[in-house]
């Protein structure tokens, strides 16, 4: 073979590469899109914003932030559902991929096939305050024993009925024993407001929300949800410690977001995002961001996000069906 029909048969190899039939086109091929659930403003939105500056750097396109919230985010998740774009991504977190399906028989979506996981983004732990004068030791244990010797003389507050902060109040419950009553606010502004003000006994709410009004001495911070204690918080002990009299020795129980793609992208696709996420999260300075707001960064796997989500909804669903919780 001479060397002219060497050069032409690979030339006619390199054009079937780049543009036979079973050719990939690159990705991404235009800007992204990043569902966030909630409206603008929130740590939520903040995080969701941060996340998609970052990952646009790694992929050399904009990544936009659309806000489409409404029923705590579940309506965002049907919409997403039925968008076949591989070029978008859905903030998924406990409200829509945990609870949510949980509580509605009847969503638009199913949590775990119509979206790939990709990667979990940021944990939020919850903490447990208490109106300083109906609970004037601070002492999680005495009021977790004052909760089972005197069932429903007690009250916690939560920004609303089926959110993450009511569920975790029942989960409590479910494991001490403890009959500790429900009372939903529209939000956890009002929520606090109502346990500074004395109308219930406690509230469960996010760790940023909470923590300006238990570092002022407004309300007392009994306990965390996290499995460890937290560096904001090193005297408040975590539930976990509580042993076997509350059997809540492994207990965690915190609010997380992360990103999932539509089902219909490719296996090829998600690892992109993927490895595109990991280069931003290891960022020291968005780590430094995201922890300024109160979150934790995470990381791992699209499979371990997808395992997660799995055990999530698995967990609320008891929860939900042991404390008989119905929302409207």
């Amino acid at each position: 073979m001479n060397a002219t029909r060497r050069a032409l048969m690979a030339g006619a190899a390199t054009l079937l590469t780049a543009g036979g039939a079973g050719a990939q086109p690159a990705w991404p091929a235009r800007d992204l899109r990043l569902v966030c659930p909630f409206p603008p403003g929130g740590t939520t939105d903040v995080v969701a914003r941060l996340v998609a500056a970052a990952l646009g750097a790694q992929l050399g396109r904009t990544v936009v932030v659309e806000n489409q919230p409404g029923a705590g985010s579940t309506l965002a998740a049907g919409r997403f559902a039925r968008e076949a774009d591989d070029h978008a991504l859905f903030l998924s977190q406990i409200a829509s991929h945990g609870i949510g399906p949980a509580l509605y028989r009847n969503l638009a979506y199913n949590a775990e096939t119509d979206f790939r996981p990709v990667k979990l983004l940021v944990t939020v732990p919850n903490v447990l305050v208490a109106n300083k004068t109906k609970v004037p030791q601070a002492d999680v244990r005495a009021f977790l024993r004052d909760a089972k010797a005197n069932p429903n003389t007690r009250t916690f507050a939560s920004a609303g009925n089926g959110t993450s902060t009511h569920l975790t109040g029942e989960l409590i419950n479910l494991l001490s024993g403890a009959r500790i009553t429900h009372v939903p606010y529209r939000g956890a502004g009002p929520g606090m407001t109502a346990v500074i003000a004395g109308e219930v006994d406690s509230f469960i709410d996010n760790l940023p929300t909470a923590l300006p009004q238990i570092q002022t001495g407004t309300v007392a911070a009994l306990a965390v949800t996290s499995r460890q204690r937290l560096p904001e918080l090193p005297n408040v002990p975590a539930l976990s410690e509580l042993g076997a009299e509350f059997g809540m020795q492994d207990f965690e129980a915190e609010a997380w977001f992360g990103l999932h793609a539509h089902r219909s992208a490719s296996d090829a696709v998600v690892a992109r995002m993927s490895a595109a996420l990991d280069a931003a999260l290891a960022d020291p300075e968005l780590r430094r961001q995201l922890a300024q707001r109160g979150t934790n960064p995470r990381g791992g796997t699209p499979a371990d996000y997808g395992q997660l989500v799995t055990s999530e909804l698995a967990r609320w669903k008891r929860v939900v069906e042991a404390a008989n919780i119905v929302v409207n």
